[in-house]
C-alpha cells in the first residue's frame, strides 16, 4: 500500500514553486508547450520527502498515512532530480530536501511580489560595496577557500550552531560586523540571498548570481 498524494496536493506543490524544480542546483521549468497547440508538456513530479510505502527511500515509520500523503511531506521536482534523490537517499537527507523546498518557496514568493525580471538583474553593486565593505570582504574570503558553498548563518560570538557533518556553511558574527542583520536584509531585498531561517537561527542561501559576483567566477 502506498500513501500517495491527492491531485490537489500535487497541483499545490507545483504552483508553490512556480512549476520549477525545487533542487537549487537545477531550477528547471517543468511545464512548457508541445508542438500540438492544444497540449502542454509536464516533466514535474510531486516527490515524497519520506517514502510513500515501507522500504522506500527515507521511509519514516512514525508518520501516519495522512501525514505521509500530506503536503508537508512533498516536494516539487523535475523527473531527473526526483530519481536522483531516491537513487542516493543516503546523500540526499530529509533535512536537505526540506531545505530545498523552503528555499524554492521563499524565492518563488519573493519573485512573485517583486518587479524583477531576474534574480539580481538590477543590483547596484557599487552602492553595496560602499554600504557594507566589511561583510562583502569577509564573504569574498570565504568563497576564495570554499567556492561551492552556498549557505551561511548569523551567530553571537561564542555561540554554537549544529549542522550536518557533510554540510559546508559560512558564518558571520554579530559582534564583528556592525549592523550585520541590517546589511543581510539589504542583500535579501536586492534578491541576492534567500532567507531559510530555521529554529530561530538566521540562516540564508546565496543566489548563484551573488556567489558568482563574490567569487569572481
Amino acid at each position: 500500500m502506498r500513501d500517495d498524494f491527492t491531485k490537489a496536493v500535487i497541483d499545490t506543490l507545483g504552483k508553490r514553486v512556480a512549476m520549477r524544480c525545487s533542487n537549487p542546483s537545477c531550477k528547471k521549468p517543468t511545464h512548457g508547450p508541445q508542438d500540438d497547440p492544444n497540449k502542454a508538456i509536464n516533466i514535474g513530479v510531486a516527490a515524497h520527502i519520506t517514502a510513500a510505502s515501507v522500504g522506500g527511500p527515507r521511509y519514516d515509520v512514525s508518520l501516519t498515512p495522512e501525514q505521509r500523503s500530506g503536503i508537508d511531506n512533498g516536494i516539487w521536482l523535475c523527473q531527473n532530480c526526483a530519481k536522483l534523490i531516491d537513487n542516493d537517499s543516503t546523500h540526499y537527507s530529509i533535512d536537505e530536501i526540506r531545505a530545498w523546498k523552503l528555499i524554492s518557496e521563499a524565492e518563488a514568493k519573493r519573485l512573485l511580489e517583486s518587479n524583477e525580471l531576474r534574480v539580481g538583474a538590477s543590483v547596484n553593486y557599487p552602492r553595496l560595496e560602499k554600504l557594507m565593505p566589511d561583510l562583502l570582504s569577509e564573504m569574498r574570503n570565504d568563497f576564495r577557500d570554499h567556492p561551492l558553498t552556498r549557505n551561511f548563518f548569523l551567530k553571537q560570538k561564542g555561540s554554537v550552531y549544529n549542522y550536518a557533518p557533510h554540510e559546508s556553511i559560512f558564518h558571520y558574527v554579530y559582534e564583528e560586523i556592525p549592523d550585520l542583520i541590517n546589511k543581510v536584509r539589504i542583500l535579501e531585498n536586492c534578491g541576492l540571498v534567500v532567507d531559510i531561517t530555521h529554529n530561530r537561527t538566521h540562516r540564508y542561501r546565496f543566489t548563484e548570481e551573488f556567489a558568482a559576483y563574490l567569487s569572481g567566477i
